[in-house]
C-alpha cells in the first residue's frame, strides 16, 4: 500500500524531478535498520523500481502535465537529460548504499546486544554457582555447630539450678544468646535444604490467620502492639498448611518487630477473582525502602540489626513452590504490607477440607 501511494505522489509532483525523491534515502536507511535483512533488501528493490518508473515517465514524456503548475507545468521542469540521468544514477547508488549501511548498523547493534546478553548470562551463572556453593557450605557449618550449642545450653541450664543472684542472671543471658544462635543456625539449615514436596489440601486461610495470631499474642503483648484478624467471608486455598503457616509466622514476627508501641498489626485473608487466596499482614512501622523491597528476598540481605537475612528468602521460596508469591508493598498512611498470594486450586484437586489444619 505504501509503495504504490508513494509512486503516485511522486508522479503527481514531477516524476524524477519531484521534491519527494530525496526521501527514498532515509526510507532505505530506516528500513535496513528496523527490519531483517531480507525485508530491507526487498524495500531497497521497491525503491529502485520506484526510481525506474519515475525515470521512464520523465524521459518518455508520456504525461503531458507531469510537472504541476506550481513548479512551472509541462513534461519537464527544465532539466536536461544528462542532469536527470546523473540524478537517477546517484540516487539509485545512494539507495543501495543506505541499505548497506543500515543493514551493517543493525547487524553490529544486534551483535553488541547479543554479546552483552551472553556476558550477563555468564555472570548470573557464575553468581548462582557461587551462591549454591556458599549455601551448601553454610548448611554444613550450621549442622556441625548445632550439637555443641545444644550441649552449651544444657550445661547452662544445669548450672543455673545451682546458682542464684548475679550468676543466675548472667546464665540466663547466656541461654538467650544460645537460643538466638540456634535460631540463626536453623534458618541456615532450612535455607540450605531442598524444599520438601508439598502436602496440599483445601485450607481455610481465615482460620490459619487466627491460629497464627493466637501464637503471637504473647509477643505482641510484650511489645505493646495490638494484633487482630480482620474478619470477612471465609477464604479457602489449595496449599500446604504447614508451609504457609511457616511463611505467615515469619512475616507476622517481622511486622511485630517493626511496629511501634501502641499500633496494631492486622491480618486479613481474601479470595481472589481467579479462585485463589490472598493474605495481607499490615503494620505501621517504618516500612521498607522501595530500593530494598526486592533485595530483602535475597539471602543475607536484611534491615534488622540482628537478622540473618534468610527468613524472607525462604518464605518466598515456599510461596513460589506453591505457584504463588510473597511481596512487600508500602501501606497508605505509613507502614508495610506483606502480601501472600496463592493461586487457584487445579480442577482435579479433591481433598478433605476438615483435615487441612490438623
Amino acid at each position: 500500500m505504501t509503495f504504490p501511494l508513494f509512486t503516485v505522489m511522486n508522479l503527481s509532483l514531477g516524476g524524477l524531478e519531484s521534491p519527494l525523491i530525496p526521501l527514498v534515502l532515509p526510507v532505505s536507511l530506516a528500513t535496513a535498520i528496523l527490519f531483517p535483512a531480507a525485508r530491507a533488501h526487498r524495500w531497497a528493490g521497491y525503491l529502485l523500481v520506484l526510481l525506474g518508473v519515475q525515470a521512464a515517465v520523465t524521459f518518455t514524456g508520456a504525461v503531458a502535465d507531469l510537472v504541476p503548475p506550481l513548479f512551472g507545468g509541462g513534461r519537464r521542469a527544465g532539466h536536461g537529460d544528462a542532469l536527470l540521468w546523473t540524478m537517477f544514477t546517484v540516487t539509485a547508488f545512494l539507495v543501495v548504499w543506505a541499505n548497506f549501511i543500515g543493514t551493517t548498523l543493525r547487524r553490529t547493534f544486534r551483535g553488541m546486544v547479543r554479546t552483552a546478553l551472553d556476558a550477563r548470562d555468564d555472570a548470573l551463572k557464575t553468581h548462582e554457582e557461587r551462591v549454591r556453593s556458599l549455601t551448601t557450605l553454610s548448611g554444613e557449618i550450621a549442622h556441625e555447630l548445632k550439637n555443641p550449642l545444644a550441649s552449651v545450653k544444657g550445661l547452662a541450664a544445669m548450672i543455673a539450678r545451682e546458682v542464684e543472684g548475679r550468676p543466675a542472671e548472667r546464665l540466663a543471658v547466656l541461654r538467650r544468646e544460645v537460643d538466638r544462635m540456634q535460631e540463626i543456625l536453623e534458618g541456615f539449615l532450612n535455607f540450605s535444604r531442598p524444599l520438601l514436596p508439598l502436602n496440599e489440601a483445601h485450607v481455610p486461610l481465615d482460620a490459619l490467620c487466627r491460629q497464627v495470631a493466637e501464637l503471637h499474642e504473647g509477643m505482641a503483648g510484650e511489645r505493646g502492639v495490638g494484633l487482630r484478624v480482620v474478619e470477612g467471608a471465609p477464604v479457602e486455598a489449595w496449599c500446604d498448611a504447614r508451609k504457609v503457616r511457616q511463611v505467615m509466622i515469619d512475616v507476622v514476627q517481622n511486622a511485630l518487630e517493626a511496629a511501634p508501641r501502641g499500633t496494631t498489626v492486622e491480618l486479613q485473608a481474601r479470595a481472589t477473582p481467579e479462585g485463589g487466596g490472598r493474605v495481607e499482614v499490615r503494620d505501621r512501622g517504618p516500612g521498607v525502602a522501595e530500593s530494598l523491597r526486592e533485595r530483602v528476598f535475597e539471602p543475607g540481605i536484611t534491615t534488622k540489626p540482628q537478622g540473618s537475612g534468610l527468613g524472607l528468602a525462604l518464605s518466598r521460596a515456599l510461596m513460589r513452590q506453591h505457584g504463588g508469591e510473597l511481596s512487600l508493598h508500602a501501606r497508605a498512611g505509613g507502614g508495610c504490607v506483606a502480601e501472600l498470594f496463592l493461586p487457584a486450586a487445579p480442577q482435579q484437586a479433591e481433598a478433605p477440607r476438615t483435615e487441612a489444619l490438623t
